[in-house]
């Protein structure tokens, strides 16, 4: 492979990147991966992000408006004010009139919106993936058929297994979806019977993904087994799994058509609707087939049209996409290109040499590398001169395949022998222009053919896979035209995360790759339309040497925050006449370590071709550090010129940081400078051309790599951390206070529970012994009162008797006095009840307190408990938000304003005749007069020189003296001149700044023959 000659000096500056921990981008939002990637018209659902730098992501952007999501609401919590948004969690709502297939989807948060993740609408039946489902017996059901899973693998050993319920002869197409919805898993399908037999494994079938095509040979319950080919996993690896029996499209033959064209094209594939079962097959299947036509847009070229994944090495090619309609629903989108020739089919048997097949010179051949080892042989007529490119397309179609191409001339002598003489041999096609995040390189060979004399050539054409494999999708167009020079671009985010993001008055970069069709060398002069408000980016030229440019995009100071929509346009002249194209917008697929260098020995990452290209000005964040070039905006100089360039620094107070500086977007053929800027605010430095810097208008930018510069990472989310630490820990600390009142209530209320338990004791001790005298007094009472009954009956028998009178009296007197004791005691015993009754009331009363506050001390006690676990919650992310929001050296590349370069080949302008005449025997003076530019001002030498076959000349040259600009070159003419117009070379040389240039002009210079006098 070649080196990358654009990109050098961006590889030298990144290599220099990788200088430890200290190295770091800053933020810019990032999705990786979400899930579910699916959702059926008509449903809501919840969908998680995952990703990078998703700081304060709260709105979603999906490619289609009818599809809506909000933010997920959480019910406040006990240390809340009012529900919170889930992080990275949004209701997604798509309509019902939503079509079916792939969508993209976006985020947007304080570092701006982020690159697109693809995201399916279908209606097939959703089945959700229910953990655990690592083991067979815990498979996840299928209850009906057909349907769809959404799942995600999680790495180590996730293993997910599903079952469902087949019929005898069932046909089912099982189509794993991972890299077509942008997930990074390599998923691995395998299909297995009850009793454990595999019945079909799939992986990388179908773009990619696993595909499983088959009939199932009992009723019964079948497994489903989806991993990762490596255990992998994480949130940027969900996959969907689909179960039905919706056609599906294999490919389409001829691949291709002209503009405007109406043409036939076989559809190839599995349960067409009204398709014929053909003989070819694919993975021991039978493929069917459906004649259709397929109109192509007049305007088809610099069109490509696809709503599912397009790789790099596709954004070439101008194409539209088909699908089949069927009452189950549409099949996949099938690519058709736009040809650039007549199409004509390839004929069968013609894998031989000698059966080579006639061509008409231009056309496009329609062809397959079926079967397997399959070689095919074309020839054609060509005069000599006859000027042709010759392309293979296959790679960039999206098969995978490897072609070689090889060009032979063939010649027969008298004998009817043939002698083969290899013109090319051409395999894999381009370098890689993109960088390592988008290698736009296919395996399409690309020859120039130029016929060295009339005769016969022969092209043979074969791939690397079908050696291996006999797929009859390996489809192939074979082209032999004029040239058609053209052009292609594709505009590429340098920030790995695939985001423009903008903070104000700052820059960022867009590479712009540009395709050059049949040798087209010209200037594309490139510029960008729909910027957000404050932004703004000068037209830049890719030279013709160049493969790529930088665009580079400038926001005012006070730019707004806003989106815009980026389209980059590029226009060219080509054979006298304008052309525009329009960029393709690209971005990678995966995040990047920012320490990886962006050199031509950098492994190449995963990217894919997007819809659009958004930019985004920050709402509140202002670039640190920007650079730009004070030099005007076009410089002119020419081959050997040594040019200065003026620099600016601006940094705002505390950014630091030290500046290596290397200029992108020079032509080849130049020695690149690190220009050490170090902490100045301004400085220069200089470019010195070759002799072999091809010349034209060139447009670069200096890249700055900038170390350690000083950058704190949202320190509003610090902030609000802080004043969320700062309210739970009043709240903790209140709650410590509750804590020790609620205990110190408790203590009293254990107190007064005490005493009245006291009282309680005293109170029934009281009453027993009031009981007790009272039931004594009332005993003594009745004793009193009995013996006064019996001392009436005694005295009452005998009245006379004053003894017995005597004794009555005084057991009257006994009686009434322990009566009144009785009465006495029995009040006693009821003031000593009343006081008991009234000592247990309070001992309920005190009881109901204390069991009141000891509840008080518990709730109190769980509320601090609550709010020291918040505490520490908080604590904890106030510390981790402090401490990304603290001030730490970042690594980064800042572009400055561009400046174009326009080289010119001299640094003269040379006026000289056209023609001149002399007679044999005289002398001529030639005048040549020169224009010193660019500061050139060194000796100029010429030299004119005669064609073998002429003499009689002698000539005398001319060096023009510095700071002198003409004189003559003598040319004296001998009588023996060779009389007639012969056609001299003037060589004109200098010295520009040590590089030598030379300038070759052709004279005509007439010798008239002069008649010798007789």
């Amino acid at each position: 492979m070649k080196a990358n000659r654009a990109l050098a000096p961006l590889a030298v500056l990144l290599s220099l990147l990788a200088v430890g921990q200290l190295a770091a981008q800053l933020p810019a939002t990032r999705l990786d991966g979400i899930f579910p990637p699916a959702a059926a018209p008509g449903q809501t659902l919840e969908l998680t992000l995952f990703g990078a730098d998703l700081d304060d992501v709260d709105k979603l952007h999906f490619s289609h408006p009818g599809i809506t999501a909000a933010q997920k609401q959480a019910d406040p919590r006990p240390f809340d004010e009012g529900q919170q948004p889930v992080e990275n969690v949004f209701v997604v709502t798509v309509k019902g009139g939503v079509p079916p297939g792939h969508h993209s989807v976006r985020c947007q948060g304080k570092y701006g919106l982020s690159n697109p993740r693809t995201f399916v609408v279908d209606s097939s039946p959703a089945v959700a993936e229910t953990e655990p489902n690592n083991e067979l017996e815990q498979a996840t059901e299928i209850e009906a058929l057909p349907a769809a899973v959404n799942g995600q693998l999680n790495g180590g050993a996730d293993i997910d297994w599903y079952k469902f319920t087949g019929q005898a002869g069932q046909r089912l197409l099982i189509d794993g979806l991972a890299r077509r919805i942008d997930s990074r898993a390599d998923a691995v399908v395998t299909l297995t019977a009850a009793d454990g037999r595999i019945l079909a494994a799939s992986r990388q079938a179908r773009a990619g993904d696993p595909f499983i095509d088959v009939v199932l040979p009992a009723s019964g319950v079948y497994f489903v087994k989806v991993h990762e080919s490596l255990y992998a996993g994480g949130g940027d690896y969900p996959y969907r799994l689909t179960i039905d029996s919706r056609p599906v499209v294999d490919f389409v033959f001829p691949p291709a058509g002209l503009p405007g064209s109406n043409d036939e094209y076989t559809i190839y594939g599995r349960n067409l609707p009204g398709g014929k079962v053909t003989d070819l097959t694919r993975e021991g299947r039978p493929l069917e087939q459906l004649t259709v036509r397929i109109p192509l847009p007049a305007d088809a070229v610099d069109q490509l049209r696809f709503s599912e994944r397009l790789d790099p090495h596709q954004f070439s090619i101008d194409g539209v996409e088909y699908r089949v309609n069927s009452p189950s629903g549409p099949s996949n989108p099938a690519l058709v290109t736009v040809a650039t020739a007549p199409v004509v089919r390839e004929q069968d048997n013609n894998d031989s040499p000698q059966a080579a097949q006639q061509l008409t010179i231009p056309c496009e051949v329609a062809g397959q590398f079926y079967p397997q080892r399959d070689v095919d042989w074309y020839t054609f007529d060509a005069k000599a001169g006859d000027d042709f490119w010759i392309e293979v397309y296959s790679h960039r179609l999206g098969v995978p395949t490897d072609p070689l191409l090889v060009v032979l001339r063939v010649e027969k002598n008298e004998a009817g022998e043939e002698k083969i003489t290899q013109l090319g041999w051409v395999d894999d096609g381009g370098r890689r222009e993109g960088g390592h995040e988008f290698d736009e390189r296919s395996h399409d060979p690309l020859f120039h053919f130029s016929a060295p004399a009339d005769g016969t050539y022969r092209v043979l054409v074969r791939d690397g896979y079908a050696t291996l494999v006999s797929d009859p999708r390996l489809v192939y167009r074979l082209a032999i035209r004029q040239a058609k020079p053209d052009f292609r671009l594709a505009a590429v985010p340098t920030d790995s995360s695939g985001a423009v993001f903008l903070r104000k008055g700052g820059r960022e970069a867009i590479r712009v790759i540009a395709y050059r069709q049949d040798g087209f060398d010209g200037e594309i002069r490139v510029s960008a339309s729909g910027l957000p408000g404050g932004v703004t980016a000068s037209e830049f030229v890719i030279g013709p040497a160049s493969f790529v440019g930088t665009l580079v995009l400038s926001a005012d100071a006070n730019a707004p925050g806003g989106i815009g929509q980026l389209r980059v346009t590029g226009k060219a002249t080509v054979g006298g006449a304008e052309v525009t194209r329009v960029a393709r917008p690209a971005h990678p697929l995966q995040p990047v370590p920012f320490a990886q260098p962006n050199n031509p020995g950098q492994p190449s990452l995963t990217g894919r071709l997007a819809a659009d290209l958004p930019v985004v000005v920050s709402e509140g964040e202002t670039a640190r550090v920007v650079m730009k070039l004070e030099d005007p905006a076009v410089v002119e100089t020419a081959r050997g010129g040594v040019v200065k360039f003026k620099y600016s620094v601006t940094r705002q107070d505390g950014a630091g940081g030290n500046i290596n500086g290397f200029p992108i977007g020079l032509p080849p053929n130049m020695g690149v400078p690190q220009v050490g800027i170090g902490g100045n605010a301004s400085g220069e430095f200089e470019l010195r051309l070759q002799a072999n810097t091809p010349p034209g208008a060139y447009s670069f930018c200096l890249a700055g790599m900038l170390q350690g510069m000083n950058y704190s990472r949202n320190p509003e989310a610090a902030e609000q951390a802080k004043q969320r630490q700062e309210r739970i820990n009043k709240i903790f600390t209140d709650s410590q206070q509750k804590v020790t009142a609620a205990q110190q209530a408790a203590q009293k209320a254990q107190n007064d529970l005490n005493q009245a338990n006291a009282e309680v004791n005293q109170a029934t001790t009281a009453k027993s012994q009031a009981d007790q005298l009272s039931s004594n007094a009332a005993n003594a009472a009745k004793a009193a009162a009995d013996a006064l009954t019996a001392a009436l009956q005694q005295s009452d028998a005998k009245p006379d008797d004053a003894g017995l009178k005597q004794q009555f009296e005084a057991a009257r007197t006994k009686s009434d006095e322990e009566a009144k004791k009785a009465k006495d005691a029995s009040d006693a015993a009821a003031v000593a009840a009343k006081k008991l009754e009234e000592a247990m009331a309070k001992q309920k009363a005190t009881q109901e307190a204390k069991t009141k506050a000891d509840q008080d001390v518990q709730a109190a006690q769980q509320f601090q408990q609550q709010a020291q676990q918040e505490k520490q919650r908080t604590d904890q992310r106030a510390q981790q938000l402090q401490q990304q929001a603290n001030l730490r050296g970042f690594n980064l590349i800042i572009p400055s304003t561009p400046v174009t370069l326009r080289i010119a080949e001299y640094p003269i302008t040379l006026t000289s005749p056209e023609k001149a005449a002399v007679k044999q025997g005289e002398k001529v003076d030639i005048p040549l007069k020169i224009e010193r530019l660019y500061g050139f001002d060194q000796q100029v030498n010429t030299q004119l020189i005669v064609p073998g076959g002429v003499g009689g000349l002698q000539i005398q040259n001319l060096n023009i003296a510095q700071n002198q600009t003409d004189g003559p070159v003598v040319v004296t003419a001998q009588p023996t001149a060779t009389p007639g117009d012969h056609s001299l070379t003037l060589r004109v040389t200098m010295n520009f700044n040590g590089q030598g240039l030379t300038l070759d002009r052709q004279v005509v210079l007439t010798v008239e023959k002069v008649e010798a006098k007789q």
